[in-house]
């Protein structure tokens, strides 16, 4: 229970003498007008004077008379202002239904012409000057939330990077992921680690002429093998650059592996170093060949099959066939601890059921990441922590899609894409062990790529890319969201100071044997402090954006947002019996009508909780 507050008693409080100056204006200014309105309607009409002090002289004298008709006046005009009184306080009363103790602070914050930027207007501005031409009905940015000082939408344009902070089970995905997806206006790129996206998405994302794949080899949403991706199809070992390619393919799985937990610590290790090579070279060799990229798991397991050197030297790729022959003359302990690492980060590669994800057969179609930009499709990658992941894939499919993005970019007009790759990376150290991430980051905007970095906590993070490279890309990103439910003190004393302070005025009062005396002083207040940030209520996030004062903002769940029905349709139609035998309108309307016994409305994230299967 709150507790009740306590007057501070240097607080001055209301100046009595100046309240009943007032209410004498009110009382004697009724008086004066219900007379004359009442002198106006009477018969003979008196002659009645403006000044209202010599009214006073001449009723006292008896020279004027009170017209009967002014009484009525009177009440009418007591009756006006009572009802006007009840129309403020009921107007107040409505407008605070909903609204959260920590609402006061966002007229502290950015209000106004410093959020312009983010308002619609803003970024249908930001699109034009970076040539997008925007249809009336099209979403003119990233929706994030409702500003609580200035009730206006909020968005990120399509040249803004975001990087999202929230608690588990807090609404990122309700608030964020889901709108984020149902307003793309082009490609779709959604990774994650359970079926809820897939679901609520996948039907609207086809309403709108967008092909959706489900990349799911760990059987996340139950999705069936109907296509397959070949990692060793974007490697390209036949056109320039597939060195690297297979180098960066390689680290995916280095850092992918089960267990792994920072990237940065595990490469120091030489074995580690050793193994990431080793596998390049391997999926080189596999991709020279025409091999799939399960033979790279027979050659690890063979270190003494040599036919992966003789494979690179026959294709002219003699630096690298020089290289992974070193490795295969080594002592035969040094070898094996090679070798064993590398079994380890692929170990994947060894399940049956990840076989029909990324090899042919069975007439299924080949994904074709360039073709998927194209024609505007919709991704889900699909993955689950722990023994068997299949993250090193859903990461290296992560990285294929935005790496041939961004070369498609460069041979497009002012070098970006003309309608925007949106990826949304939910989970994303759980999922997108890319450690290359962080660096990468800040070019993806200017190519019209928007990737949208989804975390629980700053420490998740750090524990993926590094301190270093959780810095870089919280710098990196133009729009950063901090939602309810993080803990992290440290970082939480960053936020403070990043909100900065509001001037506020304290006030003191001394008492003498000479009467009471009031003085006032300026000074500067904390917006807010780590314990407001750590308790920040389900429902409210704070926006720190690039040269913009940081904003705190009402979350818009997606069952508020213009796709309700559709969304609806498509959880009922996907997700597993609990919903198919409750229904989930019916789910929707049962929390709302418990939202309203308890006087707060439908819309507020507070009251209603995120749609979870019964």
């Amino acid at each position: 229970m709150a507790k009740t507050p306590v007057k501070d008693p240097a607080e001055p409080g209301p100046d009595r003498t100046l309240t009943m100056i007032y209410a004498g204006f009110a009382i004697f200014g009724t008086l004066w007008v219900a007379m004359q309105l009442g002198n106006l309607v009477s018969t003979p009409r008196q002659d009645i004077p403006i000044n209202p002090i010599a009214i006073g002289v001449s009723l006292a004298k008896g020279n004027l008379h009170w017209p009967p008709a002014a009484s009525v006046f009177v009440v009418l005009i007591v009756l006006v202002a009572i009802g006007y009184l009840l129309f403020k306080k009921r107007k107040h009363t409505r407008s605070q239904i909903g609204r959260l103790p920590v609402d006061d602070k966002a007229d502290h914050m950015g209000n106004g012409g410093a959020i312009k930027s983010l308002t619609e207007a803003g970024v249908r501005e930001k699109a034009k000057q970076i040539g997008m031409k925007l249809g009336s009905n099209d979403m003119p940015g990233v929706p994030i939330g409702m500003s609580v000082a200035d009730g206006v939408m909020l968005y990120g344009s399509y040249e803004d990077l975001h990087v999202d902070i929230w608690g588990p089970r807090q609404g990122k995905t309700t608030s964020r992921v889901i709108p984020a997806i149902l307003s793309a206006i082009g490609p779709v790129l959604a990774t994650s680690n359970k079926r809820d996206v897939v679901d609520a998405t996948r039907d609207v994302r086809e309403a709108k002429g967008s092909r959706t794949f489900v990349f799911d080899p760990q059987g996340v949403a139950d999705e069936p093998t109907s296509w397959y991706w070949d990692p060793l199809a974007w490697v390209d070992a036949h056109r320039d650059g597939c060195e690297m390619r297979a180098a960066r393919l390689a680290g995916h799985f280095a850092d992918g592996d089960a267990g792994s937990t920072v990237a940065a610590s595990s490469t120091d290790n030489f074995f580690d170093q050793e193994a990431e090579d080793l596998l390049a070279g391997l999926f080189l060799a596999a991709g020279l060949d025409d091999k799939p990229i399960t033979q790279v798991w027979e050659w690890v397991t063979s270190p003494g099959d040599t036919e992966p050197v003789g494979i690179l030297r026959s294709h002219g790729r003699d630096f690298m066939a020089s290289g992974l022959a070193q490795q295969y003359n080594v002592d035969e302990r040094t070898r094996s601890g090679v070798f064993g690492t590398a079994k380890k980060m692929i170990r994947c590669l060894q399940l049956s059921n990840v076989h029909p994800w990324i090899t042919p057969g069975n007439n299924r179609v080949q994904f074709d990441e360039l073709d998927f930009i194209q024609n505007n499709g919709t991704l889900y990658s699909l993955s689950l922590e722990g023994r068997g992941s299949a993250a090193p894939l859903v990461s290296a499919l992560t990285e294929a899609v935005i790496d041939v993005a961004t070369r498609q970019a460069s041979r497009s007009p002012g070098g970006r894409l003309a309608i925007p790759l949106l990826a949304v990376l939910d989970e994303a150290a759980n999922v997108v062990k890319w450690k290359d991430l962080p660096k990468q980051y800040s070019h993806f905007g200017s190519r019209g790529i928007v990737v949208m970095t989804v975390l629980q906590s700053w420490a998740q993070g750090a524990r993926c890319w590094g301190a270093d490279g959780m810095e870089a890309l919280w710098a990196a990103a133009n729009i950063k969201v901090l939602g309810s439910g993080v803990d992290d003190i440290r970082f939480l004393q960053e936020r403070v100071e990043a909100i900065g302070e509001y001037d506020s005025i304290s006030q003191s009062v001394s008492e003498s044997s000479g009467g009471k005396s009031y003085s006032r002083s300026l000074g500067s207040s904390k917006t807010f402090n780590v314990h407001g940030l750590a308790t920040l209520p389900r429902g409210r996030a704070i926006i720190f954006s690039s040269a913009t004062p940081a904003v705190l903002v009402r979350t818009v769940p997606w069952w508020e947002g213009e796709y309700v029905a559709e969304v609806n349709k498509s959880i009922s139609a996907h997700d597993p019996a609990p919903y198919k035998k409750t229904g989930i309108d019916d789910l929707i309307k049962e929390r709302e009508q418990i939202s309203m016994t308890k006087q707060a409305p439908a819309h507020d994230a507070g009251a209603i909780e995120e749609v979870q299967p019964l």
